[in-house]
């Protein structure tokens, strides 16, 4: 990436970076059925690992806020991919206890992403496409979830579920050293001397000084409420569309791993675009409202699959939803970024990231828990499509207040 204008270099990075981190943490949804039928637990279950994996993500978010100053934003990102990596070969011991210990530890790494991402590119986006670079970026959460969806279950034809574990944590290491090179440029600006205590990170002024900057107004709490109703629907299609189409539609773990990859395929492509047309029509909020609908209607048609569906059909179905559900990610953090008060860019992030997050854990808890009282995956996705429009409505709200003001 050496020879590239600066703004081209960070969006290189920090985009490789959130595939890296990302495709981390889809490694388990992907191998759901095989992983949890070698440990002795419900494929339901698997929820319970998606659940923690956002937790762990959390964490981070609240409480590791003072690596970003310190190491810079490259350097940030690549303590989180080895910290990801570090969860995937705690996996490799095989005990149900060990892949919550492997999930907590991967969303721990996932953590500086979001924060240390939109740092760099606050910094370096061109002005006017903002939200295209932003949604560039996010692309990388579908991309990574694309690589995982084809490479794991192709792994597991040739190989046990151990081996494409560490296969794919080799893979993420590589990422690391790729953006090396540009690491010294990028973070220049670090403050070397930033204090990296734990006992200051936990001070109730450091834990609360993200979710500060988020109450600084009726926008930046609707978007973040909109995205907590993205990030629910995101996390409970992405946890269990596999598990779904493989124990529930009957699917082969390969068939069901590739409509996971178009889903995610779909999603990169949908991203940038969905970036494109905010940049265009000139407002992200109307944007993620049109999304939120969509999002709700696809999961609807979701509910509405069975075993009589033809497989293109299903596969087409997952390219609407990957579009529809997962596209939402930069044009949200972009509106988050420009909302943001002076200087607390990384803060308003991490904490607007985290309130996010909670849709992510308890999405997927209550799902599976669904899945088990109603004795199938098409009721839990029926309900789950009604969270998308309280997020349009809450943007509306705040569309209408900021027009009174």
């Amino acid at each position: 990436m050496r020879g590239m204008p600066v703004w081209l270099s960070a969006l290189g990075a920090a985009l490789l970076m959130q595939t890296s981190a990302a495709f981390l943490t889809r490694v388990f949804p992907v191998m759901g059925p095989a992983l949890t039928d070698a440990v002795g637990v419900a494929p339901e279950r698997i929820g319970i690992l998606a659940s923690v994996t956002s937790f762990g993500t959390m964490v981070y978010l609240i409480a590791g806020g003072d690596l970003l100053p310190r190491l810079g934003a490259v350097r940030t990102l690549q303590v989180g991919v080895c910290i990801g990596t570090a969860g995937l070969l705690a996996a490799l011991l095989g005990a149900w206890e060990a892949l919550i210990f492997a999930a907590f530890l991967i969303g721990v790494g996932y953590g500086p992403s979001p924060p240390a991402g939109s740092d760099i590119l606050n910094r370096h986006a061109p002005p006017g496409r903002r939200s295209l670079v932003f949604s560039i970026k996010q692309s990388g959460v579908p991309l990574g979830g694309a690589v995982a969806g084809v490479l794991m279950p192709a792994l597991l034809v040739w190989a046990d579920w151990r081996t494409a574990c560490a296969i794919a944590a080799a893979a993420a290491l590589a990422t690391i050293a790729f953006v090396q090179p540009v690491r010294a440029a990028i973070d220049a600006e670090r403050d070397r001397h930033h204090p990296l205590r734990l006992s200051e990170a936990l001070r109730p002024r450091s834990l609360l000084r993200p979710f500060r900057a988020v109450a600084e107004g009726p926008v930046m709490l609707a978007t973040t409420y909109a995205g907590f109703c993205f990030a629910l629907v995101q996390g409970c299609l992405f946890a269990f569309y596999v598990t779904f189409l493989a124990t529930g539609l009957g699917l082969s773990l390969p068939l069901a791993g590739l409509a996971f990859a178009v889903m995610q395929g779909v999603g990169v492509v949908g991203r940038v675009a969905v970036g494109w047309i905010a940049d265009s029509v000139g407002s992200a909020r109307a944007t993620l409202v049109a999304l939120a609908v969509a999002s709700s209607a696809a999961t609807l048609a979701v509910a509405g699959m069975s075993d009589g569906w033809p497989v293109w059909a299903i596969v087409g179905l997952a390219g609407v939803s990957g579009f529809a559900s997962a596209s939402w990610n930069g044009v949200y953090l972009s509106e988050i970024a420009a909302a943001a008060p002076a200087g607390m860019v990384g803060h308003a992030t991490a904490g607007s990231t985290f309130l996010t997050f909670i849709g992510y854990v308890v999405g997927p808890v209550v799902f599976g828990a669904a899945v088990t009282a109603a004795g199938g995956y098409q009721a839990a996705f029926a309900v789950t499509a009604a969270a998308p429009l309280t997020g349009a409505a809450s943007l509306l709200y705040a569309m209408r207040r900021t027009r009174e003001t």
